[in-house]
């Protein structure tokens, strides 16, 4: 690292704090400006949210408040209906009694009847639907019928309801029993002669002439009343501009609506469709456009309907969304005084930090300055370190190889010698005796030059192994093994280790003598521990393709590593055997080559061996090339 270097780097070190902090400040206040404007369209957000939240849980309530005084006016309209007839029928009897009693004595029979049906014959009631009726409870016969006077006088005994049943014999049955009572039947109204509609009546036993006096009222009528009643009592509760209950009927038709001048309500086609479709599934909200009801555009109203099935009613609550921007606005004026201040506040509080951190920054980077120093210096040392222990490493394992290459040369010439040495010994022996002749001589000179040039042979094989050269090249598998095992071969055979081959050629690229070094060391490492079992000794040498990838596996039937160690074996200086007999280098270096020169991978597993039918364990060393297309 060069002094310019250097100097840039403690220039760094000391600017880059104020730099920082100057930058930091332009960015909190750019994310300031920026997270008030997010949260003013959140607040926005939120203000809108809870606003229809709110408002839409108080028209629901409202709504669900009106539909169940509905609910109860509705279930107790007959109940009303009836304590209404009921007291009619009894002021009409009441009035009967009283004619009777002052005339009993006075006048005749007939003169008080007629007394009788003139005092009630004209009585209205009900919105002028109302009127009584008497009929005599011997002979069926009518006494008084307002509404239609031809009939009086005749007999209603085979009288049939709309329902087919004899009405006259039912109430004169239960006047006999009970002496008043309340009665439904059907019947149809003056001016619709095709419907039948409910009726209830009451009718209430007149002694003196065994008359009964009643009254009826059409179910569909009084409730017709009910529901005008309530449409009033809807328009009278309280509203303003933005909130109102408005009640449609499924034809989509306004009945009433509470909104102040009201009769400016419209409500578009498609939206009614839309409230009465809710309505007639149960309840539920709808928001629409109302700009053309509203004091501003695009004014949007959310509604609550629920729906009055029986009534075919669309009941009815909604509010303005136009208070939200009220709202907003004030949120929006307490932002921007909080942005302000934080602002200011920032700016401030940036210079401050800046000059300080600027002299800190000065004395932190003269201390840096000695310490990068000091530092630098360290580095180089370690990796000098680093060098010196490679080179030794590597000079190990060289010499390691060397000295086992030297064994293997001894064994492999011990053989040619001693041949050489008995050829030239038998010649010398025959020629003392005067024995040596022609063909004997040439057959001893063959085999003294054969075995001459298998030495020679052999020393240029393990010469090929020593060269320095580190030359990559495209190198076959099968070659790479013939050649690693050509050096290993004899002392293998010395020692009884058999070799088992299942060779599938294929090519790499590497260099070639670091490859055998490599097998070298894993093919000793195996040798070593079999000569320490009393068993066959098998190596098998498998190679194969996989997935587009070369495999080499090297098992031998060993009885493997300690699983507590195995993922050891690749340390330097690393061994599992004697000190005099390993240096825990081999592997290492194996590895190194494998993965660093061949850009391979190399892996170690304790494994089982069948051989002639029994299974061994042992280790498997799986190397993974990327094979040459």
């Amino acid at each position: 690292m060069n002094y310019k270097n250097e100097k840039q780097i403690l220039n760094i070190i000391k600017f880059t704090p104020p730099l920082f902090i100057i930058s930091i400040s332009i960015i909190i206040t750019i994310f300031l400006y920026t997270e008030k404007q997010l949260a003013l369209e959140e607040e926005k957000d939120q203000i809108k949210t809870q606003f229809i939240k709110s408002n839409k849980e108080l028209i629901k309530k409202d709504v669900d408040k009106l539909y169940n005084f509905i609910k109860i006016t509705q279930k107790e309209t007959e109940k009303k209906l009836k304590e209404e007839i009921k007291q009619r029928v009894k002021e009409a009897h009441r009035t009967a009694n009283a004619i009777y009693s002052i005339n009993k004595d006075i006048k005749s029979e007939e003169e008080i009847k007629r007394l009788i049906k003139e005092a009630l014959v004209h009585i209205r009631f009900n919105e002028n639907r109302g009127y009584y009726f008497i009929y005599s409870l011997n002979n069926y016969e009518c006494i008084l019928l307002p509404i239609a006077r031809k009939f009086e006088g005749k007999s209603f005994y085979n009288f049939k309801d709309g329902k087919g049943e004899f009405l006259t014999r039912k109430i004169v049955a239960q006047i006999k029993k009970e002496k008043e009572g309340y009665l439904s039947w059907w019947h149809h109204k003056p001016d619709d002669k095709i419907n039948q509609y409910k009726k209830i009546g009451f009718n209430m036993h007149f002694e003196p002439y065994d008359w009964f006096i009643g009254t009826g009222e059409y179910f569909v009528d009084y409730e017709k009343t009910v529901k005008n009643e309530i449409l009033e009592y809807v328009k009278k509760l309280s509203s303003s501009l933005n909130s109102y209950y408005f009640i449609l009927d499924y034809d989509g038709k306004v009945l009433t609506s509470n909104k102040k001048n009201s009769k400016n309500l419209t409500i578009k086609e498609s939206n009614k469709k839309e409230l009465i479709s809710i309505a007639k599934s149960g309840a539920g909200y709808l928001s629409y456009d109302n700009s053309e009801n509203a004091t501003t555009k695009n004014s949007i109203k959310t509604s609550y309907s629920k729906g009055l099935n029986e009534w075919k009613w669309v009941i009815s609550r909604d509010f303005q969304q136009d208070e939200i921007e009220k709202l907003f606005k004030v949120k929006k004026e307490e932002l921007n005084r909080k942005f302000d201040t934080n602002v200011i506040f920032i700016f401030n509080l940036t210079a401050i930090l800046t000059l300080i951190l600027l002299a800190i920054s000065l004395y932190i980077s003269k201390l840096l300055k000695f310490k990068f120093e000091k530092y630098k210096n360290d580095i180089k040392e370690k990796i000098l370190e680093n060098d010196r222990q490679q080179h030794m490493l590597a000079q190990q394992s060289k010499m390691a190889a060397m000295g086992e290459m030297l064994g293997n040369i001894a064994h492999q010439w011990r053989q040619p010698l001693s041949m050489i040495t008995t050829a030239a010994s038998g010649m010398k022996m025959q020629k003392e005796f005067d024995s040596l002749d022609d063909e004997t001589f040439n057959r001893s000179v063959d085999n003294i030059t054969n075995s001459a040039q298998y030495l020679s042979k052999t020393i240029d094989d393990f010469r090929n192994f020593f060269k320095t050269e580190k030359v990559s090249s495209h190198i076959k598998i099968a070659s790479v093994l013939e050649k690693t095992l050509k050096l290993t071969k004899e002392q293998f055979k010395s020692n009884q280790i058999k070799e088992i081959e299942e060779i599938e050629d294929f090519e790499i690229y590497g260099v070639e003598n670091e490859l055998i070094q490599a097998l070298i060391n894993i093919l000793n490492n195996s040798r070593d521990v079999l000569l320490t079992k009393k068993q066959e000794r098998v190596i098998q040498i498998k190679t194969y393709i996989e997935d587009n990838k070369g495999i080499l596996k090297i098992t031998d039937n060993g009885g493997g590593i300690k699983e507590d160690i195995i993922d050891k074996v690749f340390e330097p200086y690393f061994t599992t055997k004697h000190k005099a007999q390993g240096t825990g280098i081999g592997l290492y270096m194996t590895e190194e080559i494998i993965k660093k020169h061949l850009e391979a991978s190399i892996r170690i597993k304790n494994t089982t061996l069948i051989i002639k039918g029994i299974e061994y364990k042992g280790l498997e060393s799986k190397i993974v090339f990327n094979i040459e297309s």
